[in-house]
């Protein structure tokens, strides 16, 4: 079949030979070039109509640098040299300055960008978008791109991103990763499904079906190798417990004895029941629809489904009388039984027979071990509701679930090291690393990134990591133990690239960067950082004080004598990389 519109193009291009050959002034040349260049361009994927940010304009006059904000470091582990770090100011002016500290570093970055919805969540231009407005998808897709594309030099070649978003954009974001990434890096679109339905308050439309789910897109950098999700089984049938947190091992090895003889007194029955009853479940007297159960489970694997089946198959009728289940019925009576499994593994179950719905239905009291499932890429199993109460602030909207986050940071086989997070919000994916460590003995790392609009970062971002770190809330009241970590925190700031002392104006923020960079300190004890042959003069003579030095950053232009290199042969020696603004400084005419 024919490309009619490559034909029409081929057409219109030969055209605009012919018009070159007739207008071969330099106006009517550039003019035709570019209109060549338009039909040349790209014919499939995302096309929009390109949008400047305010933030790229400031970028044309101005570099920006980090600043610290030594006020608001947190020490949660002074023996700990190590930190994260919280930068606050427009992410894209973060994430020119992570480029050239950790290019091809960052193992996973979350996000959860603006959804571009109604409610006012996508700025542009220190402006909201309105939903009506005609170039409301551009303006985010602009936004998006030039981001994105940073993130994907950012990430390490075994590095993946999960990126949060909602129906508005979802189409559109998945054009644009496939573009920024490469469509054969696609790795999952995980549906999440909300805790609580929502609508759509729009005023184009009167009606819709509730919104009951997100989605998280899944990008990998180069390789990965995922690991199978596998968690405890939280729902059966709709309900699931794994209680019995009174009884104690001996107790439960007691019942597991007992239910595994041929007969069984009334007195040793009777033991069971006072043991059950300290969780508030009996262990009933044998009746003929239990034995049943009992008998064809043992027969078979222990499995969800054929569980589920026996019981309502054996309470219905197969095996026992219709009077039998005529009486259950009535009586919406509860039938506990405990077996063990094939693979000798002891449960307690509880069935009844639900009046509503017409049918039986069971629930798991104790597993002895875990039941668990493949969600594979739809996640019905997380709350995203009464999320308050995680991190100790008050933040209605952006939240998103510290089990969400944790579940997408534990995807790869390998451990992550440094998780990005450059649409921060409240401050989730710092508490979710933190708590990850906790529970797997781990050391990752985070950095933030997140802007001050409506003082979010001042007030939410920086509370909550300081309330998870320290266990005290904001009004000095309990909220955990505290996790032993550190923080520090940047600000984003400018340097005129008209500054007549714009070397020592970028050079004042390199203290800044090397911390950055290799996540620690410069103490001038166990990290110290020299910039000129003055400062090594002086820290040689005297290197006795330094009794707990680790590493020595030194600046790439200061020249050491023979002495000077033999004293420092022991320790650790970094050179200050001239590729933090050696850029900026040659488009200024300060380097060659």
């Amino acid at each position: 079949m024919a490309n009619l519109s490559q034909q029409r193009r081929e057409q219109m291009l030969s055209f605009l030979e012919t018009l070159k050959e007739q207008h071969n002034d330099d106006a009517s040349l550039i003019a035709i070039n570019q209109i060549e260049k338009e039909l040349t361009s790209k014919k499939y994927g995302l096309v929009w109509e390109e949008h400047e940010e305010e933030v790229d304009v400031k970028m044309k006059t101005h570099i920006p640098v980090f600043t610290e904000i030594k006020e608001k470091e947190i020490v949660g582990n002074p023996e700990s040299d190590e930190y994260n770090f919280l930068l606050e100011g427009d992410n894209l002016h973060s994430l020119k300055l992570l480029e050239k500290t950790h290019k091809g570093k960052i193992d996973v970055i979350y996000i959860d960008p603006p959804y571009n919805t109604l409610n006012e969540d996508f700025v542009y231009n220190d402006k909201y978008i309105d939903i009506n407005d005609g170039f409301s998808h551009s303006k985010w897709i602009s936004f998006m791109m030039e981001r994105l594309i940073i993130a994907r030099k950012l990430l390490s070649n075994d590095g993946y991103i999960c990126i949060s978003i909602d129906d508005r954009e979802l189409y559109n974001l998945k054009l644009l990763c496939d573009e920024v990434f490469g469509e054969e890096n696609f790795v999952n679109n995980i549906v999440v499904k909300s805790s609580e339905a929502s609508g759509l308050k729009m005023s184009h439309i009167e009606k819709r079906i509730p919104k009951i789910k997100e989605y998280v897109l899944l990008y990998k950098k180069k390789d990965i190798k995922m690991n199978a999700i596998t968690i405890p089984k939280e729902t059966w049938d709709g309900e699931y417990k794994s209680i019995l947190t009174n009884i104690t091992d001996e107790e439960l090895k007691y019942i597991k004895e007992i239910i595994s003889k041929e007969d069984r007194s009334q007195d040793e029955i009777q033991k069971c029941n006072c043991i059950l009853k300290k969780a508030d479940y009996e262990f009933l007297s044998e009746t003929y629809v239990r034995l049943n159960i009992k008998t064809k489970l043992e027969k078979e694997n222990f499995n969800h489904q054929n569980a589920y089946k026996i019981f309502q198959t054996v309470s219905m009728g197969s095996g026992a009388t219709n009077a039998i289940a005529e009486e259950r019925k009535k009586l919406n009576e509860n039938i506990f039984f405990c077996y063990e499994s094939p693979q000798k593994k002891l449960y307690i179950i509880k069935g009844d027979y639900d009046l509503l719905k017409k049918k039986p239905r069971m629930q798991v009291l104790f597993a002895e071990d875990y039941l668990t499932y493949n969600p594979c890429d739809l996640w019905t199993d997380i709350k995203t509701t009464g999320m308050d109460a995680e991190g100790g602030v008050s933040f209605k909207n952006g939240k998103k679930p510290i089990k969400l986050l944790k579940r997408l940071l534990s995807l790869s086989t390998s451990t992550p090291k440094i998780i990005l997070d450059f649409f921060a919000g409240s401050g989730s994916t710092a508490q979710a690393v933190l708590e990850l460590n906790k529970e797997d003995g781990k050391d990752r790392k985070f950095i933030l990134c997140t802007n001050n609009e409506g003082n979010i970062c001042n007030e939410i971002t920086y509370p909550r990591i300081k309330t998870v770190i320290t266990g005290v809330k904001v009004d000095g009241t309990s909220y955990s133990e505290g996790l032993a970590y550190n923080l520090k925190y940047y600000k984003t700031d400018f340097v005129d690239k008209k500054s007549e002392d714009i070397y020592e104006d970028l050079l004042a923020h390199i203290k800044e960067m090397i911390q950055l960079e290799y996540g620690v300190k410069v103490d001038n004890s166990k990290y110290v950082m020299i910039m000129d042959d003055e400062e090594m003069d002086d820290f040689e003579d005297n290197i006795s004080l330094y009794k707990e030095l680790k590493t020595v950053f030194i600046n790439q232009d200061v020249m050491l004598t023979t002495s000077q290199e033999k004293m420092l042969q022991n320790v650790e020696v970094k050179i200050i990389p001239d590729c933090y603004f050696d850029f900026e400084l040659r488009e200024v005419g300060e380097l060659w």
